[in-house]
């Protein structure tokens, strides 16, 4: 349970974002997810989960393009984002030392939509301490990467268009421990009794 915009006590839904969908073992995180999400009094929607019938109409090929294909996938995953109350995002490193692009896309139109928005990530350390890169310095004391591009030095482990995320340390569960920490306090604050994780 959470306090929604409009002042209404009930359960909260989080698209969950992330590059867990790119591996072998995606259905069984999406089981273990939407379980965890259930534990903590959240309804999940993980990219892969099947379209409910609702107000946000699928994309229907016009041809077998690629193209129409990429714009039917961006349209489910936008209306998962679109029916949903919050994000939770993995922005752990992907094929880089920056989180997933997709990932990225998707925090910025759910925060556009005016979602509350968190994320996890395995190490939190501000990003000059975590990036795994080659780094240099210059005269200043500027920190760069290999090519001289600056790495943000704002004590946040990843670049500060993500200041308006609850970022937790640690895995997906860590986060869900976190975010059901935050929606009970405002429970309580408001007289409502908090949601009892089981």
């Amino acid at each position: 349970m959470f306090i929604d915009k409009n002042g209404v006590v009930r359960m909260p839904k989080a698209y969950l974002a992330g590059t867990e969908i790119f591996y072998p073992d995606s259905e069984e995180t999406q089981k273990k997810y939407h379980a965890l999400c259930e534990k903590y009094g959240i309804i999940g929607f993980y990219p892969a989960d099947a379209a409910p019938d609702d107000e946000f109409k699928e994309y229907e090929k016009k041809d077998d393009s690629l193209h129409e294909m990429e714009v039917q996938m961006f349209t489910h995953d936008l209306n998962h984002i679109k029916r949903t109350d919050i994000i939770i995002a993995n922005l752990n490193d992907y094929r880089g030392n920056e989180p997933d692009s997709g990932t990225a896309v998707e925090c910025g139109l759910a925060f556009g939509y005016g979602h509350r928005c968190f994320a996890f990530i395995d190490d939190a350390r501000p990003m000059t301490q975590r990036f795994k890169g080659v780094k240099k310095t210059r005269a200043d004391g500027t920190v760069t990467d290999k090519d001289g591009a600056n790495l943000e030095d704002f004590d946040s482990p990843l670049n500060l268009m993500f200041c308006e995320f609850t970022i937790f340390e640690g895995d997906f569960e860590a986060a869900l421990k976190g975010i059901r920490e935050i929606f009970n306090a405002e429970l309580v604050a408001a007289g409502y009794p908090p949601f009892e994780v089981k």
